[in-house]
């Protein structure tokens, strides 16, 4: 798995997310809750440029929800962090969906200096195509790094193959655990292009390793 990070200008952002981004000052994605064609769900800590400007006003007809979770001041800057849903940014001009193509957003996902910053998580052959997606849409941008995707010895995922990476991430992603689920098996297999019965298997074996290092804490 490959991690790419792109660094794009609030100005050539807005080709693909019309949201008024110099609304904001600076704004951090702490969490990926859901991501799929339908909508995205994310814990967002933002900064606005001015006190009167609301969470709506940045998502506008884009947001779904939205939920203030917390409200800080420091040194005199007004911090808010809030639980959102909005739908999944498309290209203005050529509908260009970022969330078809494989792969998954991560981790850092910001806004900051007037530049947006998006991670993107994928096989060598989703990087490609996911980049391809930004000069489709003719958005200008800088690869600020291209690496294998690694992960901390002390998170869970680290115990898992990255077949079983893959196979766990896509199922949280498009929602096969949720209740009810957005997606089965079978057609989370037809979307990951595997066997049903081996994308059963990574997930079964995934689970048992996140199950044993989960009892091994206790």
């Amino acid at each position: 798995m490959r991690r790419l990070i792109v660094e794009i200008s609030s100005k050539a952002f807005s080709k693909i997310d019309p949201a008024p981004l110099e609304k904001i000052r600076s704004a951090e994605v702490l969490h990926f809750l859901k991501l799929d064609q339908q909508e995205a769900a994310i814990i967002l800590k933002v900064e606005f440029n001015e006190q009167n400007v609301s969470i709506e006003d940045v998502f506008c007809d884009d947001l779904i929800a939205a939920q203030l979770l917390e409200h800080e001041k420091e040194k005199g800057r007004e911090i808010y962090t809030y639980f959102i849903k909005v739908k999944p940014a498309r290209s203005v001009q050529d509908g260009i969906n970022f969330t078809g193509g494989g792969g998954y957003f991560s981790l850092p996902h910001e806004i900051r200096d007037g530049k947006v910053k998006v991670t993107f998580l994928g096989s060598a052959k989703q990087v490609r195509d996911f980049i391809k997606l930004f000069d489709q849409a003719g958005v200008r941008y800088r690869v600020v790094s291209l690496t294998d995707a690694r992960f901390s010895p002390n998170s869970p995922l680290s115990n898992l193959t990255e077949k079983q990476r893959r196979a766990l991430i896509a199922a949280y992603t498009f929602g096969y655990y949720d209740v009810p689920k957005k997606m089965g098996l079978v057609q989370l297999s037809e979307r990951l292009d595997l066997a049903y019965s081996t994308l059963g298997a990574h997930l079964r074996r995934a689970e048992r390793r996140l199950l044993s290092h989960i009892m091994n804490e206790l």
